[in-house]
Formats: structure tokens, sequence, C-alpha cells
């Protein structure tokens, strides 16, 4: 079917209907279903299906007067009747990586703690199986996975290890005599935490573990441990405690659990990298313990693609409601709010903040497509960055959007708040985002890094108006980075080459990480400035790709996303001499303008761009961002 075609089936003109292009906008203006076209680029029939199927069946229909329990059931009954449909297969997180991350996807629009519930079964379980576990696992787990008769979780975080995953406390010892592992909570805080599909209906953990095999330590494994028999009861040696009410995401039955010297048999480990042959002897390709679990782990990003992708869908639906209740509100007279300058500077960086992420999201799982051993670092950098700032981002987007629709964006009914508060949790687990940054920040920080010297200030960067251009933008923002990069590293070297006069190679890595430390303020900054860089570069690049009528908004997008980079960080630009003071007020004088041609003639623009995320219109609509004036009404 063609694209547009089936994109056009969830688009509406109901915020566009009566307004007529006019001005400088009209050059600016697109079919919002070529738009949706070009940013949704795969599996968009699945989507569509999913989508219909969402809003046609009425148990997916909001429901914000539940308890807790009740919750919790209507998202494991909404999960049923999603996986009835038959529309992916676990094992698709191998055999088609975009068509599993594409059905997960769109639950996002229905119900997040439907999403994310999928997710822990489906992909943190599900996929854990797929990515560390061999024919043997697959054959044992993932058809009764798919049909929801084997419901799973993951066991990686703990009540005393969250971050440092090598240093998990739960143990897993072999008995050779018995052919079993022994999986064991030595102490109270080696208990898993916030397990999320535990508390009440998960029968299968993926659990970590560290190995020991005839008395030798082998690091972190993954072993899959029923914690549930069929009939829901709890397993001998398993002890399950009910996290409780949350802030948000109360569908999810989040949980804590103990094992008391629980045995599983040989073939629970899942072993794609390590195994225990039938003698009892351990076998591993990778000698190092922690390049083994290092890559054990690197496998496992799916995930994380996923929640960074919740946080841009989040934003998307924010926005969308909060521009088209402001292309409508009127106040003091006939004036829309949209109008308002500052209205406008709240709710037009968030729109292209949320484009430059869509795409660079795109970039990354184009990247992660082609299964080259070669982007594994790059895909790790990225995947860690983009994580963090999707999240962080969208949970400053959606307090602006809020405030922005005023008493209406505090009603559940509109959305917004119910998100807020869903998707709240995403900026600390499927990796802490400031851990997150930090790893961005490692990974830029190698050999090299360390012989890198601060790179010279980029000519003519500060003359307006060749200093707020994209392709200027794009230079300042990589010069950020490399500048960064050059001060980090300098540090580290310093300290490291200081050390090692002193004590030898392992007093200068320790310096070296002691210098790092001290300076996490701007390893955190570093890892923005990649992800924004990456993220301007992917933005720009996409823009010049496109047609005529559908590059120009772009461009415009990615510059305003550019200056607002600019601008958010201006004591960096100030200080490093790469922008002036009269630079910066050209950034913001560049910035007002890109407002006006987005809110004028009642925000055509603006709305049009709304309209081109290619949402589905039946799922995310609200009360006021169709007619707030209906609100009330009997």
């Amino acid at each position: 079917m063609d694209r547009l075609a089936v994109l056009s089936r969830h688009l509406t003109s109901s915020a566009m209907a009566e307004v007529e292009p006019a001005g400088a906008t009209a050059a600016l203006d697109f079919e919002p279903r070529a738009m949706a076209a070009v940013l949704c680029h795969d599996n968009v029939e699945l989507r569509t299906a999913i989508w219909d199927f969402l809003a046609q069946d009425p148990i997916y229909e909001p429901n914000h007067y539940l308890s807790l329990m009740d919750q919790r059931e209507l998202t494991l009954q909404r999960l049923k009747h999603f996986v009835a449909q038959r529309f992916f297969s676990v094992k698709d997180y191998m055999n088609n990586p975009r068509k599993f991350m594409a059905s997960l996807e769109s639950l996002f629009y229905a119900d997040y703690s439907l999403a994310i519930k999928a997710g822990v079964h489906f992909t943190l379980c599900g996929g854990t199986i797929c990515k560390l576990g061999t024919k043997k696992h697959h054959d044992a787990y993932l058809d009764r996975m798919d049909t929801l008769d084997l419901t799973g979780s993951f066991g990686m975080t703990e009540l005393g290890h969250g971050s440092n995953v090598m240093g998990i406390e739960t143990t897993a010892t072999y008995d050779p005599v018995r052919k079993e592992f022994i999986v064991h909570s030595p102490v109270h805080e080696s208990g898993k935490a916030w397990i999320g599909g535990t508390a009440q209906h998960g029968k299968l953990c993926a659990v970590f573990a560290q190995l020991t095999v005839n008395g030798k330590w082998e690091g972190p494994h993954v072993f899959m441990v029923r914690i549930r028999d069929d009939n829901l009861q709890v397993c001998p040696g398993v002890r399950i405690v009910d996290h409780g009410p949350k802030m948000g995401l109360n569908g999810v039955d989040n949980g804590m659990v103990w094992f008391d010297h629980v045995r599983v048999p040989r073939e629970a480990m899942l072993d794609v990298f390590a195994s225990v042959d039938d003698a009892g002897v351990y076998h591993s390709p990778i000698g190092s313990i922690s390049q083994r679990f290092g890559t054990m782990v690197s496998g496992l990003t799916t995930g994380r693609l996923l929640i960074g992708q919740g946080g841009i869908d989040s934003m998307k639906i924010g926005v969308t409601t909060a521009v088209r209740y402001g292309c409508q509100r009127a106040q003091f007279g006939d004036k829309i709010i949209m109008d308002y300058l500052t209205h406008q500077a709240r709710l037009f960086p968030v729109l292209a903040t949320t484009y430059a992420l869509h795409v660079a999201m795109g970039a990354l799982k184009d990247m992660v497509d082609r299964r080259d051993p070669a982007d594994a670092k790059a895909i790790h950098i990225v995947s860690s960055g983009l994580k963090a700032a999707a999240t962080w981002c969208k949970v400053k987007a959606l307090q602006d959007c809020r405030e922005c629709c005023g008493g209406f964006g505090f009603s559940s009914a509109n959305k917004i708040g119910v998100y807020a508060t869903d998707t709240n949790i995403d900026t600390t687990f499927e990796g802490d985002n400031t851990v997150m940054m930090q790893q961005v920040a490692r990974g830029l920080l190698d050999d090299k890094a360390a012989a890198t010297a601060p790179p010279p200030l980029p000519a003519g960067l500060d003359v307006p108006p060749s200093g707020t251009s994209l392709p200027r933008l794009r230079a300042l923002l990589a010069f950020r980075e490399r500048a960064l990069v050059a001060r980090i590293a300098g540090a580290m070297a310093a300290a490291a080459r200081a050390a090692a006069a002193m004590g030898g190679k392992a007093a200068a890595a320790n310096a070296a990480t002691a210098a790092f430390e001290a300076r996490l303020d701007l390893v955190v900054a570093l890892g923005w400035a990649n992800v924004e860089r990456y993220a301007l570069d992917a933005f720009a690049a996409f823009a010049d790709r496109q047609e005529v009528r559908l590059g120009g908004p772009l461009r415009l997008l990615a510059t305003l996303y550019g200056l607002n980079a600019v601008e958010k960080d201006a004591a960096f630009f100030l200080a490093s001499g790469a922008v002036s003071s009269e630079g910066l007020e050209a950034v913001k004088a560049a910035a007002r303008s890109i407002y006006g041609q987005l809110a004028a003639n009642r925000g055509r623009l603006a709305l049009l761009l709304c309209d081109g995320f290619g949402q589905p219109e039946k799922l995310i609509a609200t009360p006021i961002s169709t007619d707030w004036h209906a609100v009330g009404r009997p």
C-alpha cells in the first residue's frame, strides 16, 4: 500500500481546516502526509494496523479512575489482547529488529504502562534469551513467551547495585554432582529490585548472578529462573515483595526478588559467550571477565533505543496538544496565546528538539541495522547519549507543554500529565542518565584523545548573520565537543604523567580516573555536546536529502535546534571566545525570527509540523487539542 495513503488515514486537518497560507510562511507550506512519510520510513503498514486495532478495541480506551490493582489487571488484559493479534514475535528481535521495535513503539500511543510491560517481557527478558541464549533456550522459551504462557522479567538491578552491574551480589554456584546451578541472594541488599512484571504476573526471570565454577569466580552471567509456576504460585526458595504504588506507571507490577539456594539445571545458563560442559568445566572464547561481561551487555541495546524513542514520542504528543491548543485559545481580546513571544519561546524549541531527536534516533537505528562490527563503539556512544538526552528533554518539554495549557494541561484527559508521570522513570531505567552521559564521554576519551590539542576557534563564526546559519551552528557544536574532549583528556593525561613518575602504571591509571571523576560536571557536559552535535548533523543531512517543500521547513527547525543549543550553553561559548556578546544577541534574534515564521497566520507552519509527525489521531486526540470550547458541554 502507498505510504502516503496509509499515513493519511491517521492525519486529520482539524487544526488546519480554516487556516490559509499567507505571508512569508507560504513558501514553507507542505503536505503533512509527505512529511510523515519521510519521518516514519519503516514498517508503516504494521504501525498503521496496530494503531487501527488499538483505536477500535474498547479495552484501550483511557480509564483514569482505577485502583492500583485494577490498573495492573487492565494492563495485563490489554497486553493479552495485543499479543493475540500476532502482529510480531519475540523472534523478530533477532530476525527483523525494525519490525520488533516498530511493534512495541506503536504501543506508546495507547498506554505507556502497556508499552513498558510489553517491553520488559519481549525486549528485556525475551531479547536477552534471543541475544545471549542458544537454540536450546530459544526452543524452550520463545514460543511460550509469544503467547504469554510464560511471562518474563529481567533481574539485573539489586537493592545495593544499580549502575554497578559488575558488583551485583546474587550468586550462582555450580554443583557438579547434580549438574545444577544454585542461585542465591547472600545478603538482603542482593535482592533484585524494581523488577518490572514481577510483583504479580511474572513466571520466568532472566537473573544476572556472579558465577562460580569449581571454586573459581567467572563474573556475571545470566540464568533463566522460574519464580512462579504455571498457576502463578511463587516457587520454593523464591521470595517476592511488591514495590507498591509509584509516582506513575502503576499498570506495571514492579517487585523485589530474593533467592534462597534455588536450584536450576545446567541448561538454564544462557551460553552463547560462555558455558559449563557436562563434565563441569567452564568454557569461554573471551578470557577477560570484564571484556566478557561487556560483550554480553553491549548487544542489549534495543531496550535503550525503545526508551529513547518513547521519550521522543511522548514529546510529540505533548507539543502537538500544546501547539494546537495555543493556536485556538485567545486571551485579552482576539489575540491567540501563540502570538505571544513567551509562549513561542517555550513551545517551538520543544518542536525543534523533537524533530531533531527523532531524526537522530532514525540515523542510529540505520547504523544498528547495518550490523557492522566496526560500528559497535559508535552505537554504544550514540545510544547511551540519545537515550539520556531524549528522556531528559522529555521531562522538561512535557512540563513546558503542561504549563502552556494552563489548568487544562493538568487534566488527565489531555494526556500531557499522564505521560509526564508515567514516563518520568525513563531517566533512570535502562541506564541512569547521568551515568549514560559518562559512558558517552568515556567512549570519546580514548587513547587518541589524550594527545588531542585544544581546537582553534572556527573562523568567522561570530559574524552575523553567518554566525547563525546552519553550517556555522554545526561548526560551533563540533568545536565545543572537541574542546571539551581536549580539556578533559588533557587533565587526565597530566594527572597520569605526574603519578607515573612516582608509582608506575597502576598509579597513573588511578590518577587518570581520579581526574575524570574530579570533573564529572565537564564529563556530563561533553555527553550533551556529543549528542547535540550528532543530532544537528543528522538533522541537517536529513533535511538536505528531502525535496524542496520538505527541506525548507526541516532546515528551519534544524537551525532553531542549533540556535537553542548555543543559547543554552552560552557560558561555554562566551568563555571560549567562540561567540561574543554581540554574537549571542544575534543568536537570540535569529531564534525570535524563526518563532515568528512558525507562529504566523495563527500558527499555520507550527501546526503543519505537528501534523507532520504522522501520529495516530484517534489515539492522541484530546479535548483541548480538538475543541477546547466544548469542554464540559452537556
